[in-house]
């Protein structure tokens, strides 16, 4: 018998060379005191008043079914990774990311906070019951202050106190059982008759008393093999306490009346044979759940401390089991203030809502792993994907049923949390699940995209921009960017010569690339090369993904020209591939920035597609932060006034059709239609210029088409800021507008 004891204190409380809690203390009780409490002695017997036996089976089943399936998620989760310190926020954190691991992690920090206040209230209000000679708030701090002695100095210390608790609920709820109906005395009587609750209604009353998971979670640091304890712990609760209420449940239906249930929420108290040990139940449900809180909260505060959101003072530990004493003297402060000073009653709601968010997150977590297969899921337990979304599908759905209000409130109380943590900018040393979970999202997009037709109402502009990084090029990047307005994929190509070993890698390379062009989120492809003119080539005609392949080929007329490219062969290339080019010309030197800024479009009356994609960048322009309020000028030459009215009238009717602002139309009168001339004149005060190049003719030659750009760029040297279009797209570029 003294080896059994002796065996016995040694699972439950000897640290051995791996110090930590085990399955039983660390996981077991912590989550069997929290679900077995106040709503097991006060609120089961009136909700199964109102609605019934069979509604009451119902609740019971359906809040342990979604319980259990969250457990099953749990299960594969930790048997998967190294679980750490913070239970729910360490397994969020290290797979959804810093951001909504912080959200959650706070929401359910304020929720055992608020949880810590409850229970303490209530213990306080039935002690003053049977001691009304001290005041209440004197209890109230008091019980406050008894928990933070047991919690602060020593872990092993709490969980013994949870121990003799457990036993106390024990002997409470047996002292149910062996009671019945017999001992109510003839004194209780019904006292009025209420109005029914709705199924859902009562759901919501219920579902508090099956969150209780989290307890043990919030252990997780402080356990001995948590990959272990935590899966046979939690499972093992749940099952406990789901057999305990519908027991429960079902004694009450059997030795009271369902009018005596509704008018007495204590009548627990007269059925038992030993009425004192309910009032000791009582007492020892509320102790335990607000110790499983002020055991808990700290430890998700330290946790979150330590990947530096929260200050860093919070993270510090003391002792072998790094007790987190500065975080637990905040949990007792803010939960005295609850306590003394607010009416809490409002914000009771958000203790399901936070659990509820959670598990959800976690079901899905779980899903989704299941579903995509990394080579890294790898879990002992493996829950199949259709169980982990019933989970969370059912968590969501049981937020909007109990209280669809507090469910969005919640919801935003985490998207702003989320935007907090984000703007900190955590470095956070682990692999999180939102490089796959966007990976998978990609590949099925990609693979919808390569089955759908590209069309001009869903056209966005895709550009590769080849940029010389030697050179300053701050103008060819910010009109980069002003043609892109983040409406489709924007990469930055250059390149370095493998011949010349002064020149850096492809990866610093890499990195002076996305420091020149100031885009965190951006593209950025480099690439070396022997010949460059071969090299370029090459990475026009290849660059790209399935249907996600750019469609706009940008150039830097400069660059061009000091590397001596045949720029015919590049644009045949391009051409024949069904990319569009732009060539740009800049002058180099900054202008002078204007409040309302001037975008000339020149048509020469031959190559609508030109002037169609010319007039879709425009518009791109317009939403940008220094071009919303730019004027597009449409500028074609007429021979006479009467073509200049037709012209017009043409232009009024073009103009309400494609409902652009800003739109101004300016024919130019000359008969001897000279056009570059009339560029030169009537573009100085421009801050860009579309002007199109001719398609190439079907056998034209390389070298001739050379000779074509070539007289071209000779005749509008003396034009600044000029961009060259050659639509190479095989798309009627006027639906855009239609």
């Amino acid at each position: 018998m003294n080896r059994l004891k002796e065996l016995l204190h040694r699972t439950l409380f000897k640290k051995n060379k791996e110090a930590g809690l085990g399955v039983i203390t660390g996981v077991f009780l912590p989550n069997i005191l929290q679900m077995i409490g106040v709503i097991l002695f006060m609120r089961l017997s009136w909700i199964l008043g109102h609605i019934g036996i069979w509604k009451m089976g119902a609740i019971i089943t359906l809040s342990s079914t979604l319980l259990l399936i969250t457990s099953l998620s749990i299960t594969s989760i930790v048997t998967n990774m190294k679980i750490g310190g913070g239970g729910t926020y360490y397994i969020i954190s290290r797979s959804l990311g810093i951001e909504f691991g912080s959200a959650i992690g706070i929401l359910l920090c304020i929720s055992q906070i608020t949880s810590i206040a409850l229970c303490s209230s209530g213990f306080a209000l039935s002690f003053h019951e049977v001691l009304p000679q001290i005041p209440l708030k004197f209890l109230e701090f008091g019980t406050l202050v008894f928990l933070l002695l047991i919690s602060y100095f020593s872990t092993n210390a709490a969980v013994k106190a949870q121990l003799l608790i457990f036993m106390i609920l024990g002997v409470s709820v047996a002292s149910v059982f062996l009671g019945g109906g017999h001992y109510i005395p003839d004194s209780i009587q019904p006292i009025s008759s209420e109005p029914s609750l709705s199924f859902w209604l009562g759901f919501a009353m219920f579902f508090p008393a099956t969150t209780g998971i989290e307890a043990g979670m919030s252990l997780s640091g402080d356990l001995r093999k948590p990959s272990r304890a935590l899966p046979i712990g939690t499972i093992a609760s749940v099952i406990v306490a789901y057999l305990l209420y519908l027991s429960m449940a079902i004694f009450f239906s059997k030795n009271v009346s369902p009018e005596l249930l509704r008018s007495h929420p204590l009548i627990i108290q007269h059925l038992s044979k030993y009425g004192f040990l309910v009032v000791l139940g009582i007492w020892g449900a509320t102790l335990s759940s607000a110790l499983g809180g002020i055991m808990g909260a700290p430890r998700i505060l330290q946790t979150v401390a330590a990947d530096k959101v929260l200050p860093k003072f919070l993270a510090k530990g003391y002792g072998p089991t790094n007790q987190p004493r500065a975080a637990t003297l905040i949990v007792f402060v803010l939960a005295s203030f609850l306590t003394l000073c607010t009416d809490i009653n409002q914000i009771i709601p958000i203790l399901t809502m936070a659990c509820l968010i959670s598990y959800g997150l976690q079901n899905f977590l779980a899903f989704f792993e299941e579903l995509i297969q990394n080579p890294s899921w790898r879990p002992s337990f493996k829950t199949p994907w259709p169980i982990s979304l019933i989970g969370t599908c059912g968590c969501f759905i049981a937020m909007l049923m109990i209280n669809p209000g507090f469910s969005f409130l919640v919801i935003g109380i985490v998207v702003l949390i989320c935007m907090w943590s984000s703007r900190k900018k955590v470095a956070g040393n682990w692999d999180d699940l939102r490089y796959s979970l966007f990976s998978f999202l990609a590949h099925k997009a990609i693979e919808k995209l390569n089955s759908l037709g590209a069309n001009p109402k869903s056209w966005r502009p895709h550009i590769l921009a080849i940029l010389n990084p030697e050179n300053s090029q701050d103008d060819f990047i910010n009109f980069a960017n002003d043609i892109n307005q983040k409406k489709g994929f924007l990469t930055f190509c250059s390149s370095i010569d493998i011949a010349d070993p002064s020149k850096s890698s492809l990866s610093n390379l890499e990195k002076i690339l996305r420091k020149k062009i100031n885009q965190p989120h951006g593209f950025v492809h480099p690439y070396s090369f022997n010949d460059p003119v071969y090299e370029l080539h090459h990475i026009v005609r290849n660059y790209g993904l399935g249907p996600l392949k750019p469609n706009t080929i940008l150039l830097s007329y400069h660059q061009i020209c000091s590397q001596n490219t045949e720029i015919g062969k590049l644009l045949l290339e391009t051409y024949r591939q069904s990319k569009n080019t732009i060539i740009l010309k800049t002058s180099g030197t900054t202008k002078e920035e204007k409040p309302i800024k001037q975008i000339n479009l020149w048509w020469g009356g031959r190559e609508k597609g030109n002037f169609e994609l010319s007039l879709a960048l425009s518009r791109i322009m317009q939403t940008g932060s220094g071009w919303h309020r730019s004027k597009i000028n449409l500028k074609v030459i007429v021979k006479d006034e009467k073509e200049k009215e037709a012209a017009f009238k043409q232009f009024l009717k073009y103009k309400e059709r494609i409902r652009i602002h800003n739109l101004e139309f300016f024919p130019i009168i000359d008969p001897e239609g000279r056009f570059f001339l009339n560029l030169l004149k009537h573009s100085q005060d421009a801050d860009i210029t579309y002007v199109g190049l001719r398609r190439p003719e079907l056998l034209e030659s390389s070298s001739d088409y050379s000779m074509y750009c070539n007289n071209i760029f000779e005749k509008t040297k003396e034009v600044n800021n000029i961009a060259f279009i050659l639509t190479g797209e095989q798309m009627k570029f006027e639906k855009i507008f239609i």
